[in-house]
Order: structure tokens, then C-alpha cells, then sequence
């Protein structure tokens, strides 16, 4: 089987979409699949390159306005020959400009739109054409569309997706990863230089839907029992820019750290070291960070949103709906042998979502289409 994939950017490219495939094109080139990458040519990169077994081909861009055209990207992908081609993302020019002509590409053909973020966090007139009427009239011409939770797949079928086409593949963790030597906790937490006897650790940026400023108000609301950590990526002049909410801070007397994108391998020492992993997003598509956090053996606190719902049902960790509910979390977590048996549990059920066993669905869902053909 030739398998090709589709995606807005790729390796060195970080962010939860380019892992996600990152992972499972780097799996099936493990199994023997023969996998290529189609994604965008970044500075500093080349334009065909061979990365642990997966070969990735790079589009040049150009720009018209605020636009990002591809050149040639449906003829390479066509030249390629693949008996499946998955496109992963929606909203982005990998999806603009193939699903206009979806059928042109003649293998089986899978999607994974990773949720409807425009749709939940702007809803203008013309994003709710695109996911109530244009999307659901591009996915009848797929073979199949994964999506990431239940709640996903929900939003399809209410707006006309036949339930057969949609089967719900959740993200993947790398838990080999997470199994190496680690800095002791003790001076990761002695280099943030918090007095707060407890810790929250949150990773991801300081955009809209992350809302670090509801974990600042929650993280408050435990009197100085918990200090907090963020890392990730800043957006100056935003409502929940890194200046914003570290006034806010200032304002409730929290104590905080902010960070900015770090290497992995600190990231990975952050989140062994925390005694929570925290999340504060209105919206998200799955919420990577939660299956981190489970792989890392820590609990995680969470608002209600992606998969945090189906991830709490596993007992790894609190989805809640109120920063007072947060909080109170958060004082529960204070009891140490709580912690403990959460987060054992925690690393025990994120064995069900490994890199391995989710490739494997994925391959018996190429594997059914193609013989439905």
C-alpha cells in the first residue's frame, strides 16, 4: 500500500496537527507502509527530503493578500500514485484547495478535519456555511472522515453527515518518549523558584481559546496553596497575551512563571514535574496535552472541552465547568496519595492511546474502505 498524507506544515513545524501525523506517518513507514508528506515549504527547509523512513515532499507557496497559495500540489499528490491519500485539517490550503476537487485524486480517500475551530470560536455568516453545509457536501465524496471525539462526530451528523462515513480515531501520544531519563522533579521545580507547596503546569500559548486567564483566577482562588507554569508561545497585543495575564497574576497575587517555547526535552522534565497539568481552553479540538499529561503519570484539571470529557471518564484526571470547580480540583490534588493514584492510573489508560494501537485503527479503517470499494 502507498499511503500519502496531506498537511498544512510538518517537522520542524510544532503544534498538535503536525504530531499527529508526524507520529503516525513515522509508525507506518515502521510497518513497512510506503508513506509520503505532502506539506509546505517553510524557510530553512528543503524541498524533498527522507526523515525515519517517511518521505517528505514540501510545496513552494506564493501569497495573494492574506491567502497562501500551493503550486503544484494537486498534481504531485496525483503523480505520487497513492491507494490512500488522508488529508488532515480543515480551514487550511491543503483542505482549500483539494476538496473543491476531491474527486481528482484517484485512491481511497480519508480525512481528519481535527474539529471545527473557526466554527466555535468566530461563527461568522460565512464559517457557518463552510461546516454546516460546504464541509458536509465535500465529506459524501470520502471514503471515510476520523474524528477525533464523540463530541466531533456529533456535530457532523447534525449537520447531515451520514453516521457511516465518520469513525471516531482519538489522538496519539508517543509514550517511549515520556519512559526516558528525567532531570529530578526537585530541581526543575527549584529552578522556577516557587514557594507555593504545590504546582500546576500548563503548555500550549497564550492564545484566545486557551484562556490562561481563567487558570490565573482559579490558581487564585487556592489562596497560595498553588503556583503556576506556563509555557508556550506569546501573541502580543491579544486579550490573553503573556502581558495580560501576568497583570492579572500581579493583580491576584499568583504566583506564576511564564515561559516561552522550550526545547522538548524540558518540556517533558515541566510536566514529571508538576504535581498538576492544567488546562483552561473554551475550545479544543482534542487537547493534546491532557494525553501528556497522562502519559507523564500526572493528573490533569480541565474545563470542559475536546476530549477532556472522555479522558476524565478514565478516571486520569477532573473535567469541570466553573473556575470554582477548578479549584476545588485543585484542593483535592493537595492530598499526595491522590495525586499518586490518579496518575497511575493516568499512565495506565494513555497505554490506549499509543502511537502503535492507534495506527493500527487507523490501518483496519483504510484496509475497510478499500475493500468496500
Amino acid at each position: 500500500m502507498r499511503l500519502v498524507f496531506a498537511c498544512h506544515s510538518y517537522y520542524p513545524a510544532i503544534g498538535g496537527v503536525e504530531r499527529f501525523v508526524q507520529d503516525l506517518a513515522e509508525e507506518m513507514a515502521r510497518r513497512g507502509v510506503a508513506t509520503t508528506v505532502v506539506t509546505r515549504l517553510d524557510p530553512g527547509t528543503t524541498r524533498q527530503e527522507r526523515l525515519n523512513g517517511v518521505d517528505i515532499v514540501r510545496i513552494p507557496m506564493w501569497r495573494a493578500g492574506r491567502f497562501h497559495v500551493p503550486r503544484g500540489y494537486l498534481p504531485t499528490v496525483r503523480a505520487l500514485k497513492p491507494d490512500v491519500f488522508h488529508l488532515s485539517g480543515n480551514r487550511v490550503w491543503c483542505a482549500d484547495y483539494y476538496l473543491p476537487r476531491v474527486r481528482s485524486v484517484r485512491a481511497v480517500r480519508v480525512m481528519t478535519g481535527h474539529a471545527f475551530y473557526q466554527y466555535e470560536m468566530r461563527r461568522r455568516i460565512w464559517d457557518r456555511w463552510y461546516f454546516e453545509r460546504y464541509l458536509p457536501g465535500r465529506i459524501r465524496y470520502l471514503d471515510l472522515y476520523t474524528a477525533d471525539t464523540e463530541r466531533e462526530k456529533g456535530q457532523l451528523v447534525s449537520w447531515g453527515v451520514d453516521p457511516a462515513r465518520i469513525e471516531v480515531i482519538p489522538a496519539a501520544v508517543s509514550l517511549g518518549e515520556f519512559d526516558g531519563p528525567r532531570i529530578d522533579a526537585e530541581v526543575v521545580r527549584a529552578r522556577w523558584g516557587l514557594r507555593a507547596p504545590h504546582v500546576a503546569v500548563y503548555v500550549g500559548g497564550y492564545y484566545e481559546n486557551k484562556r490562561v486567564d481563567r487558570l490565573v483566577r482559579s490558581i487564585a482562588a487556592t489562596n497560595g496553596r498553588w503556583g503556576l507554569v506556563v509555557i508556550g508561545r506569546d501573541l502580543p497585543g491579544t486579550p490573553y497575551d503573556r502581558a495580560t495575564v501576568s497583570r492579572l497574576a500581579r493583580e491576584l497575587r499568583v504566583e506564576a512563571v511564564w515561559g516561552d517555547l522550550l526545547p522538548r526535552a524540558d518540556v517533558l522534565d515541566a510536566l514529571h514535574a508538576a504535581d498538576a497539568v492544567v488546562l483552561g481552553s473554551s475550545y479544543e479540538g482534542f487537547g493534546i496535552l491532557l494525553l501528556e499529561s497522562m502519559a507523564a503519570g500526572r493528573p490533569f484539571v480541565a474545563f470542559r472541552a475536546g476530549a477532556a470529557p472522555e479522558l476524565a471518564a478514565t478516571g486520569s484526571g477532573y473535567c469541570v465547568d466553573t473556575e470554582p470547580e477548578f479549584a476545588a480540583a485543585l484542593t483535592r490534588l493537595e492530598d499526595p496519595e491522590l495525586r499518586a493514584s490518579i496518575g497511575a492510573k493516568a499512565r495506565q489508560s494513555a497505554e490506549g492511546y499509543s502511537v502503535p494501537r492507534q495506527a493500527s485503527r487507523f490501518l483496519a479503517a483504510y484496509d475497510r474502505v478499500r475493500s468496500a470499494r
